[in-house]
């Protein structure tokens, strides 16, 4: 069972998100062309219409994550259903019924312009099944983890000091969301182990009857010279025993 810290609340709104299932992996990325440049003009105009008065003129300037590299950090290993959904059930605030979904599409077209993905011929559909095949990548790659991305780790639960708990030989910290229905850091991280040791910060509720237990921890990552630490948002027991 999954269990929520007393600042889940706050960091789940800072990520908007929620825990979700595994999917089959993407099968092409937003570097294939995947959206036409007429339907990124229809794009520019609802967002104009609908988007603006939050996010501003440009995407670009935007204090939420629409455009480089905070668009990148944000939303790098997750797909363009996991963009539409966000968009679709969310945008605009409270008034989300409001506004069509052929323009909500239009816009996630104009966003992809605006981040410098290729145009191509074809219009993106609304099919969670076609737009969950698109990974949202960056063109080199995924870029270095920083202090604040999500992730998920499994290890070991064990005690540090008297009061610190941590994972011991831990796979190394993956990408994860609480909000997508792909979850690249619940899949990475689902077997196997590591080498790392990994603090946990604010683990809740007392985790000492898993002690022993071989843990996921899902949670915002902290670097620092002494090593990795993780801000739990969530412990899930993935096995009994920390043996193979």
């Amino acid at each position: 069972m999954i269990r929520l810290s007393p600042t889940a609340a706050l960091l789940i709104a800072i990520a908007s998100a929620r825990t979700s299932p595994i999917v089959p992996q993407p099968s092409t990325s937003v570097w294939s062309g995947v959206y036409a440049p007429k339907q990124a003009d229809r794009g520019r105009t609802a967002y104009a219409t609908y988007c603006g008065r939050c996010h501003g003129d440009d995407p670009a300037n935007s204090r939420y994550p629409l455009s480089g590299e905070r668009f990148a950090e944000h939303w790098e290993s997750r797909t363009l259903a996991d963009l539409f959904r966000r968009i679709r059930d969310t945008m605009p605030p409270s008034e989300a019924f409001t506004v069509d979904d052929a323009d909500k599409v239009d816009v996630m077209a104009y966003l992809l312009q605006k981040n410098g993905f290729p145009e191509g011929r074809d219009e993106l559909i609304r099919d969670d099944d076609v737009l969950a095949a698109i990974a949202i990548t960056r063109k080199t790659g995924p870029g270095p983890l920083r202090t604040g991305a999500l992730v998920r780790v499994v290890g070991c639960l064990g005690r540090g000091t008297e009061r610190e708990w941590q994972l011991t030989d831990a796979t190394e910290p993956k990408r994860a969301s609480l909000d997508s229905s792909s979850d690249p850091g619940r899949q990475a991280a689902a077997g196997g182990s590591g080498t790392r040791t990994i603090v946990l910060m604010n683990p809740f509720p007392d985790p000492v009857a898993h002690r022993g237990h071989r843990m996921a921890a899902t949670g915002f990552l902290v670097r620092n010279a002494d090593g990795d630490v993780i801000n739990v948002v969530s412990l899930e027991m993935i096995a009994p025993s920390c043996s193979p």
